[in-house]
């Protein structure tokens, strides 16, 4: 191949590579607002009954340690599931460790989304079919399915199947992890909001932005 080849193909594979500001400030825009709702819900949880949100809602009190087993699974969680989104999602591997405008929004939307989905998909719900009998193991699983279908649904909606079902797939698993996490924590529900805040601060907001993007599987021009 000759060199004018291998400078077309380079530009074109940059070229792709290369995210528009119009994707950046739409990431922005969601996540913003999605963070500005879910902070509404955590203020309103709270202002009702601080203490109780605070130690019950968040799991903050004097049991919150008291099971070691439990904390290791949540570094191993945490960290097994962004190495695994890095290389599943190379736009997003790429991107761990960059900074930027778009990353204050991100960790902001990873502390409340984390927060809110585990009061709601954990805590609450695996706590309702616990008190209608049901087994440990359905609750997990319950959890675990509603989790990766909240998740994929907005890709279903666009009809982009092929996407939709790796994303339910990945946040199933995860869910049923955290799920399984909030069990051997004695349904102390710190444990997976911690994990779950670790995994959002190293992926978001370049997940999002992947999607909207739709640059899932691009790699930089450096590593073609």
């Amino acid at each position: 191949m000759t060199n004018s080849n291998l400078t077309k193909n380079n530009i074109i594979k940059h070229a792709d590579y290369k995210v528009s500001s119009k994707d950046k400030r739409l990431t922005g825009l969601v996540l913003g607002t999605l963070s500005v709702a879910l902070t509404s819900c955590i203020i309103f949880w709270f202002i009702g009954n601080p203490q109780r949100f605070i130690e019950h809602r968040l799991g903050i009190n004097s049991n919150a340690f008291d099971y070691p087993i439990a904390w290791l699974f949540v570094i191993l969680i945490s960290f097994g599931y962004v190495f695994y989104t890095s290389k599943a999602v190379p736009f997003v591997g790429e991107r761990l460790f960059t900074f930027s405008w778009l990353k204050i929004i991100g960790i902001w939307a990873a502390i409340v989304s984390s927060i809110v989905e585990e009061i709601l998909f954990r805590q609450a719900l695996m706590d309702w079919i616990n008190n209608e009998g049901y087994s440990v193991i359905v609750q997990i699983i319950v959890s675990a399915l509603i989790f990766g279908l909240a998740h994929g649904a907005w890709v279903l909606l666009r009809g982009e199947l092929k996407v939709a079902l790796p994303i339910i797939l990945s946040t199933t698993i995860l869910g049923g992890l955290l799920a399984f996490l909030y069990i051997i924590s004695e349904r102390h529900i710190l444990a997976p909001i911690v994990a779950h805040i670790l995994i959002n601060l190293m992926i978001e907001p370049w997940l999002m932005l992947s999607a909207i993007s739709q640059k899932w599987n691009v790699k930089s021009f450096k590593d073609k």
